[in-house]
């Protein structure tokens, strides 16, 4: 486990020395919205121009050029974007001085970080769905179903990177932050709310784009086609929804509107930042290299080595490395740390217990072939396509495969287990026992002194050995599937594809870090830090 905690340090280091320099791009827009006439502005231009493309130039070559600073001649970058790079470095400054001040600090924080940016959201979404067309736009976004969608990996792929991002899984934020609180914390009902009231703040978030998009569409007669590009990612948040903003009637409101939205991104983004820090912070702390330097100490050599290497990313080609290390580090980086964690928890715990047990032939037989059945599931899904097997074709034997694997698990498992009394208790220690245990061990110690806390339950099981473990392994599949085609994350997308060594060498010090930990159990440990006792 020591090696997935610092694999999960790492990756929550990577990710936030490069989401500095997005914040960056953010203070950049945000005091730019306090110009008397900003710089996206397009409320003059409307009824000139035959496309959204052309419309949007004004802001599109400004966020380009001015606040990326894009080179004409990728090959040779040439400057950082002054505007970006001290954006960044105020946004370190404000993390740190956020953490070094401690526990209660953070407490404090995190009121204002997270509560802040709901009342902005309320007033950007009223606003929103005041303007005309805002139904329309709304109607596109919980109006209108395309669920052949749902056929894309990609799509998926990205979707659980995203929510693995928001929920802060995989980065050792929630382990750190859950270091806070008793022992006997309500972690159950916790998680539940977090997970919940961040796919509502999602879900809301999505009216207050989409009524402006609508607004945008109403205004320049374009058609939802047009601007579709335009509305996800960075397009989104710093062209196309500021530019809708600047279709607002009156030159005081379209500021404050402006300005409103770029506070909100900075308390949003400071609040993911700190946590990130944390996340990476906590993960080093309770190794023997860096346990014996002080809060305030590691904080701060965090910070400051992480300011060293969001530097370049505010360099003119800064937006290419960031895509690439993003693409390494934080969708594959995360779900193959997610993968780990479920292999841990729902596979290794109480091995060698469940092996004295009912004896090793048993064990590897069960294992290995559910395990085998995942992994034919995810090859066969992804192979079978390029043979131009029918998708009908392809389900029927990627899961035929599966089940037969599944079969041959339960059954020669079963058969094999000894020291147990009858067939289905054999299979109760095969597949569930080592969760199980894990489970009890939990609820023992989150009722303890509490006993009307919620409980982990059976279903947890289910879902950590056997649907995440198998769904985490296909979505990595498709990742790497989709590397091969492309010829790493980018392919010939950009002139320096050479830049792609760093998104590798990235998710090879994530794998490393686990690797290191898993080969030598002891090489992190300190034996100053208590671990769960039974």
């Amino acid at each position: 486990m020591r090696g997935i905690g610092i694999a999960s340090g790492i990756i929550a280091y990577g990710i936030v020395t490069y989401y500095m320099a997005i914040l960056g791009w953010g203070n950049v827009m945000l005091v730019k919205s306090f110009y008397k006439e900003l710089p996206w502005d397009i409320h003059n231009l409307v009824g000139g121009f035959n496309n959204s493309d052309e419309l949007l130039a004004k802001p599109a070559g400004h966020f380009v050029n001015q606040v990326l600073m894009d080179p004409e001649n990728k090959d040779e970058p040439e400057v950082a974007s002054a505007g970006v790079l001290f954006g960044s470095v105020f946004m370190w400054f404000v993390v740190w001085l956020i953490l070094v001040k401690g526990q209660n600090f953070i407490s404090k924080a995190v009121w204002v970080t997270v509560l802040l940016p709901v009342v902005m959201l309320v007033i950007l979404v009223v606003v929103g769905i005041t303007l005309p067309g805002a139904g329309d736009g709304i109607k596109q976004y919980i109006g209108r179903w395309d669920l052949s969608e749902l056929s894309n990996g990609e799509m998926w792929v990205d979707a659980f990177g995203q929510i693995f991002f928001s929920l802060s899984l995989s980065t050792g934020v929630m382990t750190a932050f859950a270091s806070f609180n008793p022992r006997n914390s309500n972690i159950v009902k916790d998680a539940a709310i977090v997970a919940i009231s961040n796919c509502l703040f999602s879900f809301c978030a999505g009216f207050a784009v989409f009524s402006i998009a609508g607004f945008f569409v109403n205004e320049t007669g374009f058609s939802y086609e047009d601007v579709g590009g335009y509305l996800g990612g960075g397009s989104l948040a710093f062209i196309a929804y500021p530019a809708g903003l600047s279709l607002v009637p009156g030159p005081y409101v379209r500021n404050f509107l402006s300005a409103l939205f770029f506070i909100t991104f900075f308390f949003l983004g400071v609040d993911s930042a700190f946590s990130l820090v944390e996340g990476t912070v906590h993960s080093f702390a309770e190794t023997v290299y860096f346990s014996k330097y002080s809060r305030f100490e590691l904080t701060t050599l965090v910070c400051v080595t992480g300011m060293v290497v969001t530097l370049p990313y505010t360099l003119d080609i800064g937006n290419v490395i960031l895509d690439i290390v993003d693409s390494y580090v934080a969708s594959l980086g995360l779900l193959f740390v997610g993968l780990l964690e479920c292999l841990a928890a729902g596979w290794m715990y109480k091995k060698g217990d469940l092996i004295e047990k009912v004896g090793a032939p048993a064990v590897y037989v069960f294992d290995g072939f559910v395990l085998l059945g995942f992994l034919l599931l995810s090859i066969l899904g992804v192979a079978l396509p390029y043979a131009d097997v029918s998708p009908g074709a392809t389900a029927g034997a990627a899961l035929g495969a599966m089940i037969g694997c599944f079969a041959i698990a339960i059954i020669g498992g079963g058969s094999l287990a000894r020291n147990c009394d009858g067939f289905s208790d054999a299979l109760y220690h095969l597949a569930f026992s080592g969760p199980d245990h894990l489970r009890k061990l939990m609820n023992a110690v989150i009722t303890e002194g509490a006993p009307n806390n919620w409980k982990f339950s059976y279903y947890w099981i289910i879902c950590v050995k056997y649907i995440a473990t198998g769904t985490l392994l296909f979505l990595l599949i498709i990742r790497m599937d989709t590397y091969r085609a492309t010829k790493g994350a980018f392919g010939d997308k950009w002139p320096y594809a050479y830049l792609q060594v760093i998104g590798v060498l990235s998710f090879a010090i994530v794998f490393l870090g686990w690797l290191i930990g898993y080969l030598f159990p002891n090489f992190y440990r300190d034996p100053k830090h208590e671990v769960l006792q039974e």
